[in-house]
């Protein structure tokens, strides 16, 4: 089986997943808006985990002409 470096769940990352879902359950429970909120949050933390997991904010190389070597990686305009 190789190693592949995508989208890999630890077993922490899996974890997480599950309390988030057991701490949404129960701010249901409390009322909808808390529901709400919990959710809103949740979602933050599943993008921010995905980002890094991606390292979408990695540094990449930039060439002479400007045009970034990585997929998605962001360029400064020079002047």
């Amino acid at each position: 089986m190789t190693n592949s470096a995508g989208l890999q769940f630890r077993l922490t990352t899996l974890m997480a997943a599950v309390a988030c879902v057991a701490v949404n359950v129960w701010l249901f429970r409390l009322g909808p808006l808390w529901g709400i909120l919990g959710l809103n949050v949740t979602k933050h933390v599943f993008i921010a985990a995905l980002c890094k997991t991606l390292g979408v904010d990695g540094q990449s190389a930039v060439s002479a002409s400007g045009v970034a070597t990585a997929v998605g990686a962001r360029t400064t305009p020079t002047a």
